[in-house]
């Protein structure tokens, strides 16, 4: 009998149940979008566009705040938000988008416009991922799966754990990341686990393989 996967499926089992509480998706995102604006709101970015007035409008009527929100700050693609404000954060300033320094900047794969670029990822983006992922491990209590399966380990696949550091920070794939950081608990899970190598196939490998190189 698996034992251990039974205890687990009970304790994932009672965790959903703790969080069955239902709101609103419009109460959820405004709750979420004050939180993001207090923390961010002494950073460079938060001071240029006033985070503390618009804050100021989250008890002024239904949907005052996104309004007032909608009028102050205006949409930035990749281009004009690293142009005015995260190629600073990449030179290693602090207190520009997000309150700190950014230590880890993800690599996209340069599917339009730039060869590569650069995401910041900071520390509660991290944990944001990782409860997501706990989240999606508790909704396996929704499904009668035998007690073994919760002994298995998860495979997870992704992009390489190698990260490249560049003077003051770390890049590398957000996959890379996330996985340098997995908590303790969850290591015995994880499969292949970090001491396996990941393979790293860059833009140039990419091209010879369409060349049939």
């Amino acid at each position: 009998m698996a034992i251990l996967g039974t205890l687990l499926k009970k304790g994932i089992k009672l965790r959903e149940n703790l969080e069955q509480e239902y709101t609103l998706p419009f109460e959820l995102q405004k709750k979420e979008l004050k939180e993001l604006m207090i923390t961010a709101s002494q950073t460079e970015f938060g001071n240029y566009y006033n985070f503390t007035n618009i804050l100021s409008h989250f008890r002024k009527g239904h949907s005052n705040f996104y309004e007032v929100f909608k009028r102050t700050i205006p949409i930035h693609d990749y281009n004009k938000i690293y142009k005015d404000w995260w190629h600073l954060s990449l030179k290693g300033a602090k207190n520009i988008c997000w309150p700190g320094r950014i230590k880890y900047f993800a690599l996209s794969s340069g599917t339009s416009e730039a060869s590569s670029k650069h995401i910041p990822v900071t520390k509660e983006m991290t944990k944001a991922i990782q409860k997501t992922s706990i989240r999606q491990i508790i909704s396996l209590s929704k499904y009668n799966l035998p007690a073994d399966v919760f002994e298995a380990g998860i495979l997870m696949i992704g992009g390489s754990t190698h990260l490249n550091r560049k003077g003051n920070y770390f890049e590398g794939d957000l996959s890379g990341i996330q996985a340098a950081r997995l908590p303790f608990w969850f290591q015995h899970f994880y499969k292949p686990g970090k001491k396996l190598p990941q393979p790293v196939i860059g833009i140039q490998s990419y091209r010879d393989c369409e060349k049939g190189q």
